[in-house]
Order: C-alpha cells, then structure tokens, then sequence
C-alpha cells in the first residue's frame, strides 16, 4: 500500500484467472458479493460497463442500510484495465460533489493468477474516513476479493 498526498495505490495478488477477476469488477451480482470493507455487506448494484456508462453500489451495516457510492467509466479495456470516476455516496446523493478517480489494472502474474493494481487518486481533503480509510477499505474489499474466488463454487 502506498499513501501520498490525495492518492491510496494498493497491489493485491488474487488467484484467479485475469478473465474472472475483470467480471467481478462489472458484473452487479458479483459487486454485491465482494466489493466491500469488513463489516458491511452489499444490498444491491447496477452496472452499465462501457465508457460513459454508471455503477452504484450500496452496502449495509448489521442489516441496515448506509449508503455506498457511484461511478462513471472513463476507460475499460477487457481483462486489463478500468478507469471511473468515482463518488461516495448513491445516485444524487450529492450530484455537484467531489468525484475521485479510481483506477483499476490487472496483469496476469503467472497462470491461474491475476495482479491487481488499484489506485484511488484525487481523493480531496476529505473522503469518508479520511485517506487511512480508503486505504483500509479498498484492502479490506480486495482481501473480500481473493475470498470470493476462494469459496465460488462453495455456493
């Protein structure tokens, strides 16, 4: 994990093939499934995965309801490389606020086996929790992550 300025980079190895690490990243069903800190839970997503097109999860804490945060794709290139816009908060929450950037790219590191690189940039003064926090989210989302390819087909 890297921390400078109004940027959080983090690098997590995921065993799981490339292909399939890029579809949990745009596919709804899946964002629900992993896509969160410890604590929470995703309730529900939408997805339009093409540039222009918008996201939003939200989450819940012990059943209830929280909030989460939306996205606009700027860039996606299969199986390699994301790039949104990002917002916490849901649709219209605050439609003149800040919006970061988030930036996701995967490289297959050896067969079965993708490297993901996540970079959360022009973070503002203040993102929920503060810099630490977005650090501490998106590690413990990508550690979600790697459990999900885990327990897949314990379903």
């Amino acid at each position: 994990m890297t921390a400078t300025g109004d940027s959080v980079r983090i690098v997590k190895l995921v065993r799981a093939p490339i292909e399939m690490v890029y579809r949990a990243f745009i596919d709804p069903d899946e964002l629900v499934r992993w896509m969160h800190p410890d604590d929470f839970t995703g309730v529900s997503a939408t997805n339009d995965p093409r540039v222009g097109g918008r996201g939003e999860l939200i989450h819940a804490m012990d059943g209830e309801e929280v909030g989460g945060f939306n996205w606009e794709y700027t860039e996606l290139v299969p199986d390699s490389r994301l790039v949104m816009d990002w917002q916490f908060g849901g649709y219209g929450q605050d439609p003149g606020g800040h919006r970061s950037r988030l930036t996701v790219e995967l490289r297959e590191s050896e067969p079965g086996a993708t490297e993901v690189t996540l970079t959360h940039d022009r973070l503002g003064e203040a993102p929920p929790g503060g810099h630490l926090g977005v650090d501490s989210g998106w590690t413990q989302a990508l550690e979600s992550l790697g459990r999900h390819f885990e327990t897949e087909g314990e379903e």
